[in-house]
């Protein structure tokens, strides 16, 4: 299923063809005040564009559902992946003119898109970018739910009592115990909140904060690791949706 976002047409022109343009430019005596807008020689509307990127991964064809204008304002106003405000007003102006200007002026017509994607194969990786970069949002917000769970509930909605029976094997009990769930249930939070804000490293930082818990879970209470429903097993799910999400942090480096 394709999000339809609706918006004006676009003639999206292949790079080749725009280093070819601006080569042409600077080997031909032309007139200083020159103007020419660089365009494919196909018109279509952004849904368009993405199905024809999807046949080019291989991918087969989807139904596209159009997308209320309030949802998509809502997304670009919490900062909820790629779209901004602005880039959404750019998108409703479109980004077209008409090609003939630019063929008479550098004397070769450009690419349509299908055929100068057909240069250069999709990779294996280009289909995974394709399908996880957009997952990046859900993926850090169910990590911070993970995270923000995590600190809360020992706070808001267990016995402290609860919460301190198993630091008892620590040889914890009474404020030692009271204030190491205190802490811990801060620390989570804290991972939590700076997953939300985006701050770099902190997925890396909660896996070392859950690898520590496991670590101590293991060696005080070893018969979680037997529990039907996975209590201490289930970690190892968090600690590999932490990595992956730190791995999306910074997927230009």
């Amino acid at each position: 299923m394709l999000p339809d976002i609706g918006g004006g047409l676009v003639a999206p022109i292949a790079i080749d063809d725009l280093v070819e343009a601006v080569w042409r430019l600077l080997q031909r005596p032309l007139p200083m005040a020159v103007v020419v807008d660089a365009v494919g020689p196909e018109k279509m509307r952004i849904v368009d564009l993405i199905s024809i990127l999807r046949r080019w991964q291989g991918l087969g064809a989807a139904r596209s559902l159009q997308m209320p204008r309030w949802i998509l304002r809502a997304v670009a106003s919490l900062g909820i992946g790629p779209m901004t405000l602005e880039s959404l007003t750019m998108l409703d102006a479109g980004n077209s003119a008409p090609v003939e200007p630019f063929v008479a002026t550098l004397g070769f017509t450009p690419q349509p898109v299908a055929q100068a994607l057909a240069r250069h194969p999709a990779t294996p990786s280009d289909t995974l970018a394709a399908r996880m970069l957009p997952l990046a949002p859900a993926l850090r917000g169910l990590l911070a739910a993970v995270w923000l769970a995590g600190g809360l509930v020992p706070l808001l909605l267990t016995p402290m009592s609860q919460n301190t029976h198993l630091l008892a094997r620590l040889g914890l009990a009474g404020t030692g115990a009271v204030g190491t769930v205190w802490a811990g249930s801060l620390a989570d939070i804290a991972i939590g909140l700076a997953l939300i804000l985006h701050w770099r490293g902190a997925a890396l930082a909660g896996v070392v904060l859950m690898s520590v818990y496991s670590l101590i879970l293991c060696a005080i209470a070893p018969e979680l690791l037997a529990d039907p429903f996975g209590a201490l097993v289930k970690n190892l799910a968090v600690l590999g949706l932490s990595l992956a999400v730190h791995a999306m942090e910074n997927p230009h480096a």
